[in-house]
């Protein structure tokens, strides 16, 4: 037996308009800025980088320095998904039914002048999240 349809109205409904310069735009006008955590350690991430192709492959102080620039993504893998997972879980919590734009994101990141920028704000993390996919 199917259950039954629940009727949605326009406080109970929310449409997600994507973006680069905020995170996302509500129907309801909220605008939630973007955290840009690559953008924030991007000074470091490239010290470090820079540091590590200095280093003889193989050795000890190369693998140590491989460990510090793994930490670096770690950390800003880390800032993505926590900022993604409080988004989505106020969004699911306040609304019965969410409408997303939908965004052809690998297409988007060919364009090699807009590709660093989509990829710290990690729209595709972002509907897994709401979605419920991941």
């Amino acid at each position: 037996m199917l259950p039954e349809k629940v009727k949605f109205n326009q406080k109970t409904t929310i449409g997600l308009d994507m973006g680069l310069t905020h995170f996302l735009i509500t129907s309801k006008s909220v605008k939630v800025n973007n955290p840009r955590p690559l953008k924030q350690q991007l000074k470091r991430l490239k010290h470090e980088q820079r540091k590590l192709s200095r280093k003889q492959k193989g050795s000890n102080n190369h693998n140590k320095q491989q460990i510090n620039l793994s930490k670096i993504h770690e950390r800003i893998r880390n800032i993505r998904e926590d900022f993604q997972h409080k988004l989505s879980k106020s969004i699911v919590c306040e609304n019965q039914a969410i409408a997303i734009e939908k965004l052809n994101i690998k297409g988007m990141l060919r364009n090699h002048n807009l590709a660093q920028s989509i990829s710290d704000v990690g729209w595709a993390g972002f509907i897994d999240c709401t979605c419920g996919e991941g």
